[in-house]
């Protein structure tokens, strides 16, 4: 499978959010990849385990609020991109939730994955970043260079935070488990 260069794509540290959205553009564009769902990792206590990430420390898994990753066909497979995943960028999908997600069951339930799952088309569409989860907890200097990503047509808009809140209702997402994704891409 193609390895996609990372460095050569756009990317700010701690804006998943943004980085998947340009990722998407991109690939609308120069079609590397067909992109299939945007993928939102979160839970109710806002304390999702993702392992191998690169901010790991050892073998632990990072405590992220939420987190966003996109599935693609690359070359006939389903393969994750996540910019700050260990695994190779992209991986195929079921490697990549096994080195992510490997102890899903043994862990307590404040820190198991639900996966918000979007179509990459209304993603790139509908998402809106106003950036104001990051206010005041890292310096405007490390936000991303370009402009607030805001959809043409800001009446279709879907904030950030509507997304990770499982409680909000966007019409086309669905909430899975992450054995539920792989079945239903099966």
């Amino acid at each position: 499978m193609t390895e996609f260069n990372r460095s050569l794509c756009t990317y700010t540290p701690l804006f998943c959010e943004e980085n998947i959205w340009k990722l998407i553009a991109s690939f609308y564009t120069n079609k590397q990849a067909t992109p299939i769902d945007v993928i939102f990792i979160v839970n109710p206590s806002n304390s999702v385990a993702v392992f191998e990430q690169r901010a790991s420390k050892g073998q632990h898994p990072v405590i992220w609020d939420y987190h966003v990753i996109l599935s693609a066909f690359v070359e006939r497979q389903v393969v994750i991109f996540d910019f700050d995943s260990r695994c190779a960028f992209p991986t195929g999908i079921q490697a990549y939730f096994a080195a992510t997600f490997p102890l899903q069951h043994p862990l307590i339930e404040k820190y198991r994955p639900i996966l918000r799952a979007v179509s990459a088309k209304q993603y790139l569409k509908c998402f809106f970043s106003d950036r104001v989860h990051m206010m005041g907890v890292i310096p405007e200097s490390a936000f991303p260079p370009y402009d607030i990503i805001q959809p043409a047509d800001t009446r279709s808009a879907i904030s950030l935070q509507s997304w990770i809140d499982l409680n909000c209702e966007i019409h086309g997402s669905r909430t899975l488990t992450t054995d539920e994704y792989l079945l239903n891409l099966s």
